[in-house]
Protein backbone atom coordinates (compact mmCIF):
# COMPACT_ATOMS: atom_id res chain seq x y z
CA UNK A 1 0.00 0.00 0.00
CA UNK A 2 1.44 3.80 -0.99
CA UNK A 3 0.62 7.30 0.56
CA UNK A 4 0.48 10.01 -1.89
CA UNK A 5 0.62 12.87 0.02
CA UNK A 6 -1.44 15.74 -1.31
CA UNK A 7 -2.12 19.41 -0.06
CA UNK A 8 -5.46 19.72 1.02
CA UNK A 9 -8.73 17.95 1.33
CA UNK A 10 -10.36 19.16 -1.34
CA UNK A 11 -7.81 17.85 -3.48
CA UNK A 12 -7.08 14.32 -1.51
CA UNK A 13 -11.04 14.22 -2.45
CA UNK A 14 -10.82 15.14 -5.81
CA UNK A 15 -7.99 12.72 -6.51
CA UNK A 16 -9.99 10.18 -4.98
CA UNK A 17 -13.15 10.73 -7.37
CA UNK A 18 -10.62 10.53 -10.21
CA UNK A 19 -8.79 7.33 -9.18
CA UNK A 20 -12.31 5.92 -8.75
CA UNK A 21 -13.12 6.24 -12.19
CA UNK A 22 -10.36 4.77 -13.63
CA UNK A 23 -11.20 2.10 -11.53
CA UNK A 24 -8.42 2.24 -8.76
CA UNK A 25 -9.24 1.71 -5.26
CA UNK A 26 -8.02 4.72 -2.62
CA UNK A 27 -9.03 6.10 0.79
CA UNK A 28 -8.10 9.16 2.19
CA UNK A 29 -6.00 9.55 5.42
CA UNK A 30 -4.52 12.14 7.41
CA UNK A 31 -0.45 12.69 6.79
CA UNK A 32 1.97 12.22 9.90
CA UNK A 33 5.00 12.13 7.74
CA UNK A 34 7.63 14.63 8.27
CA UNK A 35 6.54 17.10 5.55
CA UNK A 36 5.15 20.29 6.03
CA UNK A 37 2.53 19.59 3.22
CA UNK A 38 -0.42 22.00 3.94
CA UNK A 39 -3.20 21.01 5.82
CA UNK A 40 -1.90 16.95 5.57
CA UNK A 41 -3.99 14.41 3.69
CA UNK A 42 -3.01 11.05 1.30
CA UNK A 43 -4.32 8.91 -0.95
CA UNK A 44 -3.74 5.66 -0.24
CA UNK A 45 -3.60 3.13 -2.81
CA UNK A 46 -2.34 -0.52 -3.61
CA UNK A 47 -2.59 -0.49 -7.28
CA UNK A 48 0.21 0.92 -9.60
CA UNK A 49 1.73 4.03 -7.80
CA UNK A 50 2.94 4.94 -10.93
CA UNK A 51 -0.03 4.40 -13.26
CA UNK A 52 -2.42 6.78 -10.19
CA UNK A 53 0.74 9.53 -10.57
CA UNK A 54 0.25 9.35 -13.93
CA UNK A 55 -3.59 9.95 -13.85
CA UNK A 56 -3.53 12.80 -11.09
CA UNK A 57 -0.80 14.64 -12.93
CA UNK A 58 -2.44 14.46 -15.92
CA UNK A 59 -5.52 16.08 -14.29
CA UNK A 60 -3.01 19.01 -12.54
CA UNK A 61 -3.29 16.95 -9.01
CA UNK A 62 0.20 17.48 -7.31
CA UNK A 63 2.00 14.72 -5.30
CA UNK A 64 4.04 16.29 -2.45
CA UNK A 65 5.23 12.87 -1.41
CA UNK A 66 4.78 9.03 -1.58
CA UNK A 67 5.66 7.12 0.98
CA UNK A 68 5.24 2.91 1.21
CA UNK A 69 2.72 1.69 4.36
Amino acid sequence: MYALAVGSITTAQRGKSILNKNGIKCGIQRYYGEKQIGCGYVLTVSDNIDKCRNILNSVGIKILDVSKK
